[in-house]
C-alpha cells in the first residue's frame, strides 16, 4: 500500500478526478492517506481518520514511507483547538494535528469531554457553510460536528447518515441536553443534517453559516426567517 500526508493547510477532496467535480470533502494539515487508485493527474486516496474517499491532484500529494508512518503513528499528536493557527510558516485550520504543543493546541483525547465539545463548537460560531468543506473557510454540517467531537475525544465518521449510528437515543425533546447531537431528515426520512444542542432548545449547526437557533419538538426554528428549516429525526447523546 502507499500512502500520503498533506502537507498543505487544506487539500480539497473530490467526487471525480475534476476541477469540476463536486468537493465531498477536505484533508487538513497531516492527514495521513491512503492511495487507493490513481490516473495520469489524480490520486483516489482513502483518509485514514475516517476512511472517507475521493480525488486529490498529485500535484498536492505528498508521500509517506512505511517507516515515517510508523512513527507518526506511536508519537504524541496535538490537535489545534482554536478556529485557527499559524504553525510552521501555514495558517492552519482547528481540527489539524500537529506533533508538539502550542498555544493553540491541546493534546489528542481518547475519551469524551462534553464541555470542551461544547467549546469547541462555540468557536466555530460564524464560519460560512461550505459544502464538502472542513475549514473556518467552509465547513459544512457534519464536518463541523465530526470536528467538534475530534478535538473532545471522540471519532465520528464524515457523513451525518453515519454519525447518527453512534450514541444513545435521547427519548424526546425534553429530555435533551448540552452536548446531546440532534439529527434531522428531508421528506423521504433521510438524515441530511445535523447539529449540537446547547441546551435543552437551542442548538449550534452549519446551515448558511455554523449559527445558533431554537429547537423544539418539529426542530430548527430559524428566528430571521420566521420559519422552521429542518425537520427533526433523533437525539443521541454520546459518551
Amino acid at each position: 500500500m502507499k500512502y500520503g500526508i498533506s502537507a498543505l493547510s487544506v487539500i480539497p477532496m473530490r467526487h471525480r478526478p475534476s476541477h469540476e467535480s463536486e468537493l465531498v470533502s477536505e484533508l487538513l494539515y497531516n492527514d495521513i492517506y491512503e492511495i487507493i487508485d490513481e490516473n495520469e493527474e489524480w490520486f483516489k486516496i482513502r483518509c485514514c481518520y475516517d476512511h472517507y474517499e475521493g480525488w486529490i491532484r498529485k500535484l498536492q500529494h505528498q508521500s509517506i514511507d512505511n517507516e515515517k508512518l510508523s512513527h507518526f503513528m506511536s508519537n504524541n499528536k496535538y490537535i489545534i483547538n482554536q478556529p485557527y493557527s499559524i504553525y510552521d510558516g501555514k495558517i492552519i485550520s482547528f481540527g489539524s494535528k500537529i506533533f508538539e504543543k502550542t498555544d493553540d493546541s491541546i493534546l489528542l483525547r481518547d475519551t469524551f469531554d462534553r464541555a470542551l465539545f461544547i467549546e469547541s463548537a462555540l468557536k466555530l460560531n460564524d464560519v460560512p457553510y461550505r459544502w464538502g468543506g472542513k475549514s473556518i473557510m467552509g465547513i459544512d454540517c457534519s464536518a463541523f460536528v465530526q470536528l467538534c467531537a475530534k478535538v473532545a475525544g471522540f471519532k465520528l465518521p464524515r457523513d451525518a447518515s453515519q454519525q447518527v449510528s453512534f450514541g444513545t437515543k435521547v427519548e424526546s425533546t425534553s429530555e435533551a441536553e448540552a452536548g446531546d447531537i440532534a439529527f434531522f431528515e428531508n421528506e423521504n426520512k433521510k438524515i441530511t443534517h445535523v447539529g449540537i444542542l446547547l441546551s435543552g432548545d437551542t442548538i449550534i449547526h452549519a446551515s448558511g453559516k455554523v449559527r445558533i437557533d431554537t429547537l423544539d419538538s418539529y426542530g430548527i426554528y430559524n428566528e430571521e426567517l420566521k420559519s422552521h428549516t429542518h425537520h427533526i429525526n433523533i437525539i443521541k447523546r454520546l459518551s
